[in-house]
């Protein structure tokens, strides 16, 4: 639950077959737009958040990150304090607000000079992208969160060709295809986007899992660079990353429910080193 918003007064509705993408997203903009309460959403991340929570709970069930893992990562951020944030995976926005209000107001508290906080969240949906989009600027969020429309690997190439973002994110937050994950963090490990200093939190760990990742940021450099080796030389390219085995990663699986209610969890992997490795 992010600062700010009281109890959600029950789950989302349960996760059906079909459950993104059927115009549900529309009818959430919809929802927002005619709500009685928008002129108290303008400008309060806490309020739009808090509506579309009873969307999810009154109208249609919503694949958002929810409050209770939310409040896991926003307490990672308290925390760690990171300056930019960057998420693989938007949908309609609500971890963009969420997380980019907790990025804002940390760096308020800190004082920050200098670099202003920055979360960049990328979609591939131009649906899921316009929704996003409207919603954080309802939020008042735009001089922190910018939606960026595009196939992931294409928009991480673009992200490691920007003066601005050329240097590594403090965070990493996966929340798309999950048999994506490894693949785009190699990818994000190749382009320098994250290196010692990064946290890279990924969702719903537990539903459905995804252990192919779990083995990777929780294996040596030894055991990555055994299986790196003899592809060592190869060109990364055309939608397969080797990554970088030298990357040392601690890495802890926080539980926190689903906006359902279910048990879920995320993994929680600090790069903490860079070890040379023949």
């Amino acid at each position: 639950m992010a600062p700010g918003i009281n109890s959600t007064d029950g789950f989302y509705k349960p996760e059906e077959n079909v459950f993104c993408d059927d115009g549900r997203e529309d009818q959430l903009l919809t929802f927002i737009s005619e709500h009685p309460q928008l002129p108290q959403m303008r400008n309060s991340p806490e309020a739009v958040l808090a509506a579309i929570d009873e969307f999810g709970r009154t109208k249609d069930f919503l694949m958002n990150v929810g409050p209770h893992k939310g409040k896991v990562i926003t307490e990672i951020i308290a925390t760690e304090k990171p300056s930019t944030i960057l998420e693989i995976g938007g949908y309609v926005g609500y971890s963009a607000i969420m997380f980019g209000h907790a990025l804002r107001q940390t760096a308020a508290r800190a004082g920050r000079d200098g670099q202003a906080p920055r979360f960049c969240s990328l979609e591939m949906n131009p649906k899921f992208a316009a929704v996003s989009k409207a919603l954080v600027s309802i939020a008042g969020l735009d001089d922190v969160v910018d939606i960026c429309e595009g196939t992931c690997r294409a928009s991480l190439q673009r992200l490691a060709k920007d003066k601005l973002a050329k240097k590594p994110w403090d965070m990493l937050f996966l929340d798309h295809s999950k048999i994506s994950y490894l693949n785009d963090l190699k990818l994000c490990e190749e382009l320098g986007l994250v290196a010692p200093g990064s946290i890279v939190i990924a969702d719903d760990m537990k539903r459905p899992g995804n252990p192919h990742y779990s083995k990777y940021v929780r294996a040596s450099t030894a055991e990555k660079t055994e299986e790196y080796l003899p592809f060592k030389g190869c060109l990364s390219d055309g939608g397969i990353s080797l990554g970088n085995p030298s990357l040392v990663y601690e890495t802890t699986l926080v539980e926190g429910l689903e906006p359902t209610g279910l048990m879920d969890a995320v993994e929680v992997s600090k790069c903490v080193d860079l070890l040379e490795v023949s």
